[in-house]
């Protein structure tokens, strides 16, 4: 009970003071931090590209998923400089952890066809991972824009596995995969001939069947990504308006939230551990998709 007591105190001293270090900030500058029951939003558009009769917008989740695939890039480049058989250190042993855990977990049954798909995997499993856990992999990264006399500060990095385009485009790729490997070994009459089976009349579910696989797991993804989202934004979100002000007789301006501490418990399940989770998840089920489709179920 004394050990319980103790972690609730320093829960609330600690609550007190990054309270009050924020309404110094927002008191002294033109600064308001957004609560993050506030960020819960579409992704903000940073600029509008048009080629030809086409508009594409660069938002938050492609310039975040484009930091993503730097960093992705960055570690695969300093991991393979200057390998060694002999002496091999750093990111070198990291990354060769790294080929034995896709290969074992992901590609167990792919026979002669590892080493032309575990580029594939390797990838795919590391963009989902670094997407769903970027909220840790840069904590600290803000952006800001002006409204009115007042800068607005939020974070920069917002979730890419949490928009529905990230997922559904991921979707595609899959599907645009196993349904190559499967033409590759069938051919597309014997496709055809196994999307009848075994009447002529199921064509129309057989094809929603197999089109439904890489969205299912799609939508499992943007789900659960997003719900963590939002669960982890209203928790944080519990705040009081006008606090801090009465408090010190109006000499300082903010909200004042209990709950600056506690969710961050919550967030390593919702987040991290779910993350990990829903990784493995979307890449294993595309893995077996890819294998049945390249390999088929008498093999």
């Amino acid at each position: 009970m004394k050990k319980a007591g103790k972690v609730i105190l320093y829960f609330i001293v600690i609550t007190l003071i990054i309270n009050f270090i924020l309404g110094i900030f927002s008191t002294i500058f033109p600064i308001s931090f957004l609560k993050p029951s506030d960020l819960i939003e579409a992704p903000r558009v940073f600029g509008i590209v048009k080629i030809g009769r086409y508009v594409f917008q660069i938002n938050q989740t492609i310039v975040n998923s484009w930091a993503l695939m730097l960093l992705i890039i960055v570690i695969l480049f300093f991991g393979s400089r200057n390998l060694s058989i002999e002496n091999p250190k750093g990111l070198q042993l990291l990354l060769e952890e790294y080929y034995n855990f896709i290969e074992s977990t992901f590609l167990a049954n792919y026979k002669n066809y590892k080493e032309k798909f575990l580029p594939f995997f390797s990838a795919l499993f590391a963009f989902i991972l670094f997407s769903n856990l970027s909220v840790f992999l840069f904590p600290y990264i803000f952006m800001w824009e002006k409204k009115g006399n007042t800068w607005l500060i939020k974070p920069f990095f917002r979730t890419a596995t949490a928009d529905i385009n990230t997922t559904l485009g991921l979707a595609i790729i899959v599907t645009v995969l196993f349904v190559t490997c499967w033409i590759k070994r069938q051919g597309i009459i014997g496709v055809f001939k196994e999307l009848c089976h075994p009447f002529f009349i199921m064509l129309p579910i057989n094809i929603i069947g197999e089109l439904a696989k890489p969205i299912n797991i799609s939508m499992r993804l943007f789900g659960n990504m997003f719900a963590g989202l939002v669960i982890i934004g209203l928790l944080y979100g519990i705040s009081f308006n006008n606090v801090l002000s009465s408090l010190t007789l109006h000499l300082m301006r903010g909200s004042f939230s209990l709950a600056v501490i506690w969710p961050a418990i919550l967030q390593l399940y919702l987040d991290l551990f779910i993350g990990i989770l829903q990784a493995f998840v979307f890449t294993v089920l595309s893995s077996v998709y890819v294998e049945q489709a390249l390999i088929g179920d008498e093999d």
